[in-house]
């Protein structure tokens, strides 16, 4: 019965997910009365013996915001969670289909379709695809650019073939930096026009909005 299979995958399911919890409360050394009072202390009051009778296999189900709490009280990407990357080869991620815990991962992430055919996700992962690069394009402009400073501080301070050294490295660092704001912009655009919200900026490239503007 369709019914008692929905139940099964539920409970077989969750009890991955305990295993998982499990796993990374271990790695991160924390009993687990020190990881239910992290989850108390994020607002979220869950009692050691319910989360020792998660981990034991004993609850057939937990919820979403239970999920999201405990990742972030184990200081661990909630996808780990949900997938045993690393540890088993497959996963029953939805009820019946079996996966290698990598494509798992890879769906849940939004890289890439669990199933081949009739994918209708295309357009949501290219969005995120999109994300991902801005996160990477700041991430490299915020790293050149103090990366630039820190050199141009030497300048000055040691003579020779040493603050030549410096030198470069500061142009260096600055065009790079330069090169990570131009894709940005161009990103940016391509954002504005899929109707996309634009993710905030530091206060160093606030600018590239004025120039899109």
């Amino acid at each position: 019965m369709p019914g008692t299979s929905a139940t099964r995958w539920t409970a077989a399911y969750t009890r991955q997910v305990a295993e998982n919890i499990r796993h990374h409360r271990r790695r991160r050394g924390l009993s687990v009365q020190a990881l239910a009072d992290r989850c108390t202390g994020l607002g979220y009051p869950l009692e050691r013996a319910n989360l020792a009778k998660l981990e034991s296999g004993h609850r057939a189900s937990m919820t979403l915001p239970e999920l999201l709490v405990l990742a972030h009280a184990l200081r661990t990407p909630p996808l780990l969670l949900l997938a045993p990357l690393g540890r088993a080869d497959t996963v029953e991620i939805l009820p019946g289909v079996e996966a290698a815990s990598q494509e798992a991962v890879f769906w849940l992430d939004g890289t890439a379709p669990l199933l081949d055919d009739h994918d209708e996700g295309a357009d949501a992962r290219a969005e995120l695809r999109l994300l991902r690069e801005h996160r990477r394009l700041v991430d490299d402009w915020c790293a050149r650019t103090g990366a630039a400073a820190a050199a141009r501080e030497h300048v000055g301070e040691e003579a020779g073939p040493h603050e030549d050294a410096w030198a470069q490295a500061a142009r260096v660092h600055g065009e790079h930096a330069e090169h990570a704001a131009e894709r940005l912009s161009y990103l940016r655009a391509g954002m504005r026009l899929r109707g996309l919200p634009l993710p905030g900026l530091p206060p160093g490239l606030i600018h590239l909005d004025h120039r899109e503007g």
